[in-house]
C-alpha cells in the first residue's frame, strides 16, 4: 500500500517519460507512477538485495514486467539519457546531498525530493548547484512531518529560514505546518524554563521568537 506521501510525491512526475526511483524499498512509487500513466517506463533501483527482492514481486503482481525496471545500484549513478525525472526519498538530507553530487543529472528536468531530516542541508545544495524549487508540499503522516521538495533547474536565492521550513511552505502556512512549529515552541519553552545558563536562555529566546514570525 502506497503511503500518503509517495501519492502526493507521484503526481509530481505526470507528463514526463522515464522515472528513476532510487531507495525504491517495494517499488510502490514507481509503480503508481506507471500504472496512473505519469510515465511511461520506471527504474526502481536500491541498495539492497532483500528491498529489491521484494521490489521485483510488486512489479511482477502489478504485471509492469519491462515497464518497471528493478535495478541492484548505489544512487543514481546508472541513469541514461531516457531519464528525465528522478526521486530520491526517505534518507536524510546529507544522503540525498552525497547521492546527487555524484550522479550526472544533465539530462534530468525535475528532482522529487522527501529528506526524513537535514532539510537546511538539502535546500542549500540545490540553491548553489542551479537548481529551483517549483512546488513545496507539508505532509503530516503517522504523527511525523515531511517536507516534499520539487526542483527544476533555475536559479533561485532563499534565506537559512527558507532552507530550513521551505519558501513555499512558509507562504503557505497550512495547518499542518503551523502544527509542527507551535509544537517546536511548545518544547523550547520547555527547555527555557529548565536552563539555567543565560548565554543558553537567550539562544532559545531568539529561536522561539523566530519561530513565532514564521507563523505569524
Amino acid at each position: 500500500m502506497i503511503s500518503k506521501r509517495l501519492l502526493l510525491a507521484s503526481k509530481y512526475t505526470k507528463g514526463f517519460n522515464c522515472l528513476a526511483d532510487c531507495g525504491t524499498d517495494h517499488a510502490y512509487f514507481p509503480i503508481t507512477c506507471v500504472l496512473e500513466g505519469y510515465v511511461n517506463k520506471a527504474y526502481a533501483s536500491d541498495n539492497k538485495q532483500k528491498p529489491l527482492e521484494n521490489a521485483m514481486k510488486n512489479i511482477e503482481k502489478a504485471d509492469l514486467k519491462g515497464k518497471v525496471i528493478p535495478i541492484l545500484a548505489e544512487g543514481l549513478g546508472y541513469i541514461s539519457e531516457e531519464v528525465d525525472v528522478a526521486s530520491v526519498m526517505g534518507m536524510g538530507g546529507r544522503m540525498i546531498v552525497s547521492i546527487l553530487e555524484v550522479a550526472d543529472l544533465k539530462n534530468l528536468k525535475r528532482l522529487i525530493l522527501i529528506a526524513n531530516s537535514e532539510n537546511f542541508y538539502l535546500r542549500d545544495y540545490l540553491a548553489n548547484n542551479n537548481w529551483r524549487i517549483i512546488s513545496e508540499e507539508f505532509i503530516k503522516e503517522k504523527q511525523k512531518f515531511y517536507q516534499l521538495i520539487i526542483v527544476e533547474k533555475g536559479k533561485m536565492e532563499i534565506s537559512d529560514l527558507e532552507k530550513e521550513f521551505g519558501p513555499l511552505i512558509m507562504k503557505d502556512k497550512s495547518p499542518e505546518f503551523t502544527e509542527m512549529i507551535k509544537k517546536n515552541i511548545k518544547k523550547l519553552i520547555t527547555a527555557l524554563n529548565k536552563t539555567k545558563l543565560s548565554s543558553e536562555k537567550e539562544k532559545i529566546a531568539q529561536r522561539i521568537k523566530l519561530l513565532e514570525e514564521v507563523i505569524r
